[in-house]
């Protein structure tokens, strides 16, 4: 077990070190480790056993009948020789032992001689805005095969109180996730779109750190962003997968982090299956 403090975990977690990465720079471990004032051996120990973790799970998930197709069809590229995957959105994507890192795993776990690419393009802190920006200026460029898409955590901010306005319009949000899609199509990726998860409001808003900020989160809003979504979905022919239905507007806080924001390792596993069966759905 690697030592660091719960502060540096949670960095870690949530990849603090990445947001540079905006200006298209590679951060190496030894650049991570010096922002988050850790070791490198720290850093590298503590995000080799977060992927171990997930690991663990795609194993188990490679267990259930049907997973090793599905890998597979993620795995077949129609453009080039391998397969290039994309998963873009914010913490809630770029989680350490989230369901984006699963499905890294889950495609280095089968037929592993078969190279594929995978970049994860969660950021903390990002909006569908900076998804937009960034789809144009790095993402369309690597020429994806898939693109998984959730926005909404940071969209659906509210500061100054539950009256004051959104940080991202639902108008501005729809905007953003129409031409995303549109974009990603006209190059030939098959796009899974994911709803924002459902917050616990009852934890997230009494939370001090957030109640410093006057930040506070309205489910009424995601499911807002979530109708939005059904809508383009529907209107590409991709799939949707809505966590919106799968959390409840009322989800158990076991599912989450302690902050009651972020689903936590039990709530990406509900999120990864529903992944599966959204990327079994395509023909």
């Amino acid at each position: 077990m690697v030592e660091i403090s719960a502060e540096n975990a949670f960095q870690i977690d949530f990849n603090f070190q990445q947001v540079p990465s905006a200006l298209g720079v590679n951060i190496p471990p030894e650049a991570a480790a010096a922002m988050l004032n850790i070791s490198v051996e720290q850093f590298t120990g503590y995000t080799e056993q977060a992927f171990a973790e997930c690991t663990h799970v795609a194993q188990g998930l490679l267990d259930k009948r049907g997973t090793l197709g599905i890998i597979r069809k993620l795995k077949k590229s129609r453009k080039d020789a391998f397969s290039t995957i994309m998963t873009v959105g914010d913490s809630i994507t770029t989680y350490r032992y989230g369901y984006a890192e699963i499905l890294r795993a889950l495609v280095g776990l089968v037929d592993p001689e078969q190279e594929a690419t995978f970049f994860n393009h969660g950021r903390s802190g990002y909006t569908s805005t900076h998804g937009l920006e960034h789809t144009f200026t790095l993402y369309l460029a690597q020429r994806p095969d898939w693109v998984f898409l959730k926005y909404g955590a940071n969209d659906t901010k509210r500061f100054g109180g539950d009256s004051s306005k959104l940080l991202v319009s639902i108008e501005e949000y729809t905007a953003n996730f129409a031409l995303m899609v549109e974009s990603y199509v006209k190059i030939g990726a098959r796009v899974v779109l994911l709803t924002p998860t459902p917050v616990v409001e009852s934890i997230v808003n009494t939370n001090l750190e957030y109640q410093a900020m006057q930040m506070t989160w309205d489910n009424a809003d995601i499911q807002a962003c979530a109708k939005a979504l059904k809508k383009i979905a529907k209107k590409n022919s991709v799939p949707l997968v809505d966590l919106v239905s799968l959390f409840t507007v009322k989800p158990d806080p076991f599912l989450y982090c302690p902050d009651g924001l972020h689903p936590g390792p039990a709530g990406h596993r509900l999120i990864i299956e529903a992944v599966l069966k959204a990327v079994h759905s395509y023909a």
